[in-house]
């Protein structure tokens, strides 16, 4: 023990004849630790043998240099011990490899959950035993840089790591991993949440609808179809199986509130101009139908908040080949109305002018007299109803009229119907 103290303070002794000032404080500390440890076991500079010293000397060189070295890569006391300590725990490591585990992954959003993974392989460490990697395949990928390429482990993919779109392992460091929990498939039930396998490759969220011996009928919340898998292909959620569900589901829930606010904020909107898309009762309605695909309510302003304009942009029509200028005093002219060259509402100035129009043109036609209405007019007495014709009372009233009165009535007839030739002929 004595012999490697001694060795340890001469290391000491000639790195602080070579070291700067900040290094010189902290070897002078560890020399006056060595010397207080070799008077406390008795040993001194004065007891070394011959043999030791020329021991020494001999080794004086390769002694410094691996003091140096120590010095330079860390508070390591050997580095052959250190590499072999390192290779035999990397040995351990490796028996780590094809051992399940719970592996973290970030999504390109920025989320981080973890999720079902097989150890593949232990990377050597090129710094510290901290730092140690590993590389993983996730076993239930839920996104499409997660799915495992099949090109790449049957035969070699033609593409390279960060350029293909599925995954040739994910380097995580082993410090990340967490234990691997075995799923309970005697807790499920009709109404279960749980992860199962898609026509994709792609594991999605859904809930049991039926169970049977070695299948169970399940139905995934946003493919909303049903399909009938083996328990092979579903996995348990346990609470903890996937921390970007939870994210998933706590953000659904803050999306319906927002969208709730956004219905009540609408019924407080009024448009000033109408409803938007009017027009459309003369067409079919395809640009409000794309619209509320998007998610617009109606009534709320455009935007990913509703928070944009409301009321459409209005067509303006404007004098052909005149200038801004010239519009603009146009518009003062009258009054200065914003609304002046409005196409819609010119439309409908054009549409009122139409009606009254058509109204004047209509009663004008009503107070025209035309030939069939002056006879019946004539013939039967304008406004006064015509008398009721007998037959034997016409008789009668002949029998007793005389051929004077009977002439005198036939010259008035036939100078009724001249007249009313004469009116008729002008």
């Amino acid at each position: 023990m004595s012999v490697d103290y001694l060795k340890q303070l001469e290391q000491v002794n000639n790195a602080i004849k070579s070291c700067s000032e900040e290094e010189r404080e902290e070897l002078l500390s560890l020399k006056s630790s060595i010397e207080e440890l070799l008077s406390l076991t008795g040993e001194n500079e004065g007891h070394t043998t011959a043999t030791q010293a020329g021991d020494l000397e001999s080794n004086i060189d390769e002694e410094y240099a691996l003091f140096m070295a120590e010095i330079n890569h860390g508070p390591s006391t050997n580095q052959s011990d250190t590499n072999s300590i390192e290779s035999a725990d990397l040995a351990k490591l490796k028996t780590l490899e094809g051992k399940k585990c719970k592996a973290p992954h970030v999504s390109k959003w920025g989320s981080k959950g973890y999720h079902n993974a097989l150890i593949c392989s232990i990377l050597e460490p090129t710094e510290s035993v901290n730092e140690i990697q590993a590389k993983v395949l996730f076993t239930n990928p839920t996104h499409e840089e997660m799915l495992p390429c099949p090109y790449y482990f049957d035969t070699d993919c033609k593409f390279s790591e960060d350029k293909c779109k599925y995954s040739h392992g994910e380097i995580v460091l082993l410090s990340d991993l967490q234990e691997y929990s075995e799923p309970d498939f005697e807790s499920l039930k009709i109404g279960s949440e749980i992860l199962a396998k898609q026509n994709n490759k792609l594991w999605g969220r859904a809930r049991i609808t039926r169970i049977f011996d070695n299948t169970c009928v399940v139905k995934f919340e946003f493919v909303k179809k049903d399909m009938e898998l083996p328990f092979d292909e579903i996995l348990p959620l346990d609470g903890e199986q996937d921390g970007e569900d939870d994210l998933g589901r706590i953000s659904s829930d803050e999306d319906a509130l927002v969208k709730q606010d956004i219905i009540n904020m609408s019924l407080m909107n009024t448009p000033l101009d109408g409803p938007i898309g009017d027009w459309e009762k003369f067409t079919k309605g395809i640009g409000s139908k794309l619209m509320s695909k998007m998610g617009y309510i109606v009534g709320t302003g455009l935007g990913k908040k509703s928070d944009g304009r409301i009321d459409p942009v209005t067509a303006v029509i404007l004098p052909a080949g005149k200038s801004l200028d010239h519009c603009m005093h146009l518009r003062e002219k009258f009054g200065g109305d914003k609304d002046f060259f409005n196409a819609e509402k010119k439309m409908k100035r054009k549409q009122k002018q139409q009606e009254l129009r058509n109204q004047k043109i209509y009663e004008n036609e009503k107070k025209k007299k035309d030939v069939f209405k002056f006879l019946n007019d004539t013939l039967t007495g304008s406004g006064c109803s015509a008398p009721s014709f007998s037959k034997s009372q016409h008789r009668d009233n002949i029998k007793k009229e005389t051929s004077r009165n009977l002439n005198v009535a036939g010259l008035k007839t036939d100078e009724d119907i001249r007249k009313t030739e004469r009116i008729c002929v002008l």
